[in-house]
């Protein structure tokens, strides 16, 4: 059985679908996170143990706050030390990366997920140093994107894999939501963070609005975040109250059944460490058409004209163009909807992506 020390923060749905995927195909991981469980999740896997440090949430945080959490490094040792792993994984390739490389462990592998490459390095010259020594320090890296590796070998002269973060497909599917009306529902699923560029999208939901006099409309936003009041606020001032629905934190099981309520689906970031495009993704698996920013990995996971439409960032007169464009087309709606799942299926089903990953470990595992 092969033996995995997995360093990433435990309360993020991707480490969950990772640990369950991985397990599920016989491994025996070990999970170390900085921040201890909200939740029961991890009890109900197979071959799974979890350990984490008594540590504070450090998110925008000062930098010097942050570097204390190397100050679980010997508790990481002794853990490592217990298991005594085939191989160690870190994901994100900053502070767990420096963790993990600290271990010194033969076969250590690293995952860059979007700040910690796009941002981190070109902070300073000490913070680009550290970057590029715990790539020196790994054995594999990989991506989810090939806009994210790219970044990557900017700091390496060692391969970047890609190994793309899908979707279940089995889950986020088309599926008939009962007692939808004649409203066209446009919406989101999006942490409230100005890096997702909410507010544009309710500038051109006002403008959308204001050009369909007749029509019905709801703009839908599923998510919580800091930024919850102002947007809030940005829609009382505009008087959109009665049209836009704010739904607070969901369960991502539920996540699917939102995706089925909406027609339209914009994912408007302005973040240039736009990683991937996981909400893009499910949604398309949805067979929802899609409007995307032309940023970071979102316009590789929507083919524009195909699978969906793009904009550039910060853009709220093309968002309205393109969803106008929408509105008016209920044929490009499907097709755009359809040909989307079709992309998922080829490239981003979340069982395939597992077994590549899989790969990549027995692999690494025999050097």
């Amino acid at each position: 059985m092969l033996k995995l020390l997995l360093l990433s923060d435990l309360n993020s749905i991707h480490t969950k679908k990772w640990v369950a995927g991985i397990s599920a195909r016989g491994c025996s991981v070990v999970v170390f996170g900085l921040s201890k469980p909200l939740d029961d999740f991890y009890n109900d896997l197979e071959n799974v143990k979890i350990h984490f440090a008594e540590f504070t949430n450090q998110y925008g945080k000062s930098r010097v706050g942050k570097i204390k959490y190397l100050s679980v490094r010997k508790q990481l040792k002794n853990i490592a030390k217990e298991f005594n792993p085939d191989l160690v994984h870190a994901h994100y390739a900053t502070s767990y990366g420096l963790l993990g490389s600290l271990l010194n462990h033969k076969r250590f592998l690293i995952s860059v997920w979007g700040e910690d490459v796009f941002s981190f390095p070109k902070e300073s010259i000490i913070k680009k140093w550290i970057f590029k020594r715990n790539l020196r320090k790994a054995l594999g890296i990989f991506s989810t994107s090939k806009v994210m590796a790219e970044e990557a070998k900017l700091y390496t002269d060692k391969a970047v894999n890609v190994v793309p973060f899908g979707v279940d497909v089995k889950v986020f599917k088309n599926e008939t939501v009962e007692g939808v009306d004649d409203t066209v529902v446009i919406g989101i699923v999006k942490t409230l963070e100005d890096k997702y560029g909410i507010s544009y999208l309710i500038d051109a939901f006002n403008l959308v609005l204001k050009a369909n006099p007749t029509q019905k409309f709801q703009l839908l936003i599923v998510g919580r975040g800091r930024k919850a009041e102002a947007l809030k606020k940005q829609v009382a001032d505009l008087n959109l109250n009665d049209h836009v629905v704010f739904t607070g934190a969901v369960p991502h099981t539920a996540v699917p059944d939102y995706f089925n309520k909406m027609d339209i689906v914009v994912v408007p970031s302005v973040n240039e460490g736009e990683s991937f495009g996981v909400a893009a993704v499910e949604a398309s698996a949805c067979e929802k058409p899609v409007i995307v920013s032309n940023i970071g990995g979102l316009p590789e996971v929507v083919i524009d004209g195909e699978t969906g439409l793009i904009c550039e960032p910060r853009d709220s007169n093309c968002l309205f163009e393109k969803i106008e464009l929408l509105i008016s087309d209920n044929d490009l709606r499907i097709q755009l909807g359809k040909k989307g799942r079709e992309n998922v299926l080829k490239h981003y089903d979340w069982e395939k992506n597992v077994d590549l990953m899989m790969n990549h470990y027995l692999q690494m595992a025999k050097k």
